[in-house]
């Protein structure tokens, strides 16, 4: 006997014939007559197909509450590591939390793309017991599409992540390090088959830009050893290779002075200057054919300011730690590097050489990497004269053009720091990272050529009063740095020159000899103390330095023997 339904105990038809409806009504959104074929089918001449099996709805019972159980035991283990050693991790799916056994029913649907959890380390490294801070082995590097990016943990890097770090180095990192044009660094980018070299160079710029980012700093150390892992891999067989290795270990240099102690440092800076002098940068523009086309200029002018990056990467941590310079000044055939603007827009611009800059009478206005150029020149020159009479007075060879050449080098000094603060005033420096750390390190040469005047023969005619000439102009060039350290206040962290430390802990050293003889110095002692304290967070270079306890130092009876004063400053002038 056939059930009786409530419309058919009050006698009202029912609102649709029992049975599922057909598929092509199911599909189209129709109302079915359950007829067989239905109407609906009928009229719109296709064959009408009725599944009887019902599709199941939703998950099993006790599916949302094992995936519950489950990320809270994961979140667990987390919690339990260090929470600063995030790495990439592929999205949850199901078979990462082993979801299939008998209370969990299987589902076809596709994974998510992977993504990346600011705090989350890698499951492999959970179910092992890694140490957090250390990223698990990858597979050998491969070059080749797109898509075969692998981030830290093995794991495919999304682009979206990719894109970002690209933005964040041409932020940050490309306004003191400018080394690489976007449209261009896009451009190959965006081809389907990358190169090795160019693979490489990426990796070094995401390593710098995770360096100096909140969002991606626990990336860093992950991103820079797959850096050094893919230079070791990657073959430099033609210029254009190693043009990007030369770029890439610049990168690694300066992101190990700021990360790493300072022989790792040196030995990659090493690298990259060897591959400078292997292209032969310093003769870059040793022909006098002049560029005309926009992707030639652009081309050549990467090349110069490699040149001239390595150039003060050599002239920085040889001097920071009274090493010999490597590249010799006197071979450099190449021009300084053409202003921002022009190498963005790739318009061809002919600029001056180093050695026609330094020989004006009347200085031009030059862009800030050209400023920071040449003043990195005249520090290295500056020391190279400090260091020159202990050398000739080794090899019985003194030379009686000591003070002609202090004196001529501190009119090259006084005449481009006049012209610097000129074309750029306060305003201007107080926004331009590279035009701080400039102005900077034109006082630390001030001091520098301070030091050095205590090597001016006693048989010099006025040496008593070039002596104490230089000795007026030392705390002058003191004051003006720490003026300077004021303006770091206006700067995010991240967008510091990385070598500002060097410049602040000089300028510390000579405060505290000097303390004693001037109670004023005090304050300015605690100004460098907190800029260098406040750097020391995101900047370890020099980070040995500014933890140097100077309170124990006996220091010289200023008054009585300001010679004194001026051997103690030399020492940690070169400390």
């Amino acid at each position: 006997m056939a059930p009786v339904t409530k419309s058919s105990a009050s006698g009202k038809p029912p609102r649709q014939n029992p049975g599922p409806a057909c598929q092509q009504c199911r599909v189209r959104k129709l109302r079915c007559d359950r007829q067989k074929p239905c109407g609906g089918c009928v009229e719109s001449g296709v064959s009408c197909h009725t599944d009887s099996t019902p599709p199941q709805r939703g998950p099993k019972r006790g599916h949302l509450k094992v995936l519950r159980s489950r990320i809270a035991a994961l979140e667990q283990k987390i919690g339990e590591q260090d929470p600063g050693a995030g790495l990439f991790t592929p999205a949850a799916s199901e078979s990462q939390f082993n979801l299939d056994d008998s209370s969990v029913q299987d589902s076809t649907a596709p994974a998510p793309p992977p993504s990346i959890l600011g705090n989350s380390p890698p499951e492999e490294a959970i179910v092992v017991g890694l140490p957090m801070n250390v990223p698990p082995q990858i597979p050998p590097c491969s070059f080749g599409t797109a898509q075969s990016y692998i981030g830290p943990g093995g794991f495919p890097m999304p682009p979206l992540t990719r894109a970002d770090l690209d933005q964040l180095f041409f932020d940050r990192t490309n306004t003191f390090i400018p080394l690489i044009q976007p449209y261009r660094y896009y451009r190959r980018s965006r081809q389907e088959q990358t190169t090795p070299s160019h693979n490489c160079l990426q990796y070094a710029m995401w390593t710098m830009a995770a360096a100096l980012s909140s969002q991606f700093h626990h990336l860093r150390d992950a991103l820079y050893h797959d850096t050094l892992e893919k230079l070791g891999h990657s073959p430099a067989e033609d210029d254009a290779a190693r043009l990007e290795h030369a770029q890439a270990w610049i990168l690694v240099a300066v992101y190990e002075f700021m990360q790493a102690p300072f022989q790792r440092a040196w030995i990659s800076a090493g690298r990259a200057i060897r591959l400078v002098q292997l292209m032969r940068l310093n003769e870059t523009d040793k022909a006098t054919d002049l560029e005309v086309d926009a992707d030639v200029f652009v081309e050549k002018e990467e090349r110069r300011r490699t040149f001239w990056m390595a150039f003060c990467l050599d002239r920085c941590s040889c001097v920071l730690e009274g090493l010999p310079l490597t590249l010799n000044e006197q071979e450099i055939y190449t021009r300084l590097p053409s202003p921002e603007d022009v190498f963005q827009s790739g318009s061809p611009v002919t600029m001056p050489f180093l050695s026609e800059v330094l020989t004006e009478t009347d200085p031009s206005m030059m862009s800030p990497f050209a400023e920071s150029i040449i003043f990195t020149t005249l520090w290295g020159r500056s020391f190279i004269h400090q260091r020159q009479p202990a050398a000739e007075h080794a090899f019985s060879n003194a030379s009686r053009d000591f003070c002609e050449r202090q004196l001529w080098l501190d009119d090259i000094l006084t005449r481009r720091v006049q012209k610097l603060q000129q074309d750029y005033l306060a305003a201007s420096v107080k926004v331009d990272p590279m035009l701080l750390y400039t102005s900077m390190i034109a006082q630390t040469t001030a001091l520098l050529l301070c030091k050095a005047a205590e090597s001016i023969p006693p048989t010099t005619p006025s040496n008593h009063d070039l002596v104490s000439r230089y000795q007026r102009k030392a705390p002058a060039a003191a004051k003006e740095i720490v003026r300077l350290a004021q303006y770091l206040a206006h700067f995010s962290y991240f967008k510091v020159h990385p070598f500002t430390p060097i410049p602040l802990f000089l300028c510390r050293q000579f405060l505290f000899v000097l303390r004693g003889h001037d109670d004023s110095l005090a304050d300015d002692l605690n100004v460098i103390g907190e800029a260098l304290q406040e750097l020391k967070g995101i900047n370890g270079l020099c980070q040995t330095r500014v933890d140097i306890d100077f309170s124990e130092v006996e220091l010289p009876d200023l008054e009585e023997s300001p010679e004194a004063m001026m051997d103690f400053f030399g020492n940690y002038m070169t400390a």
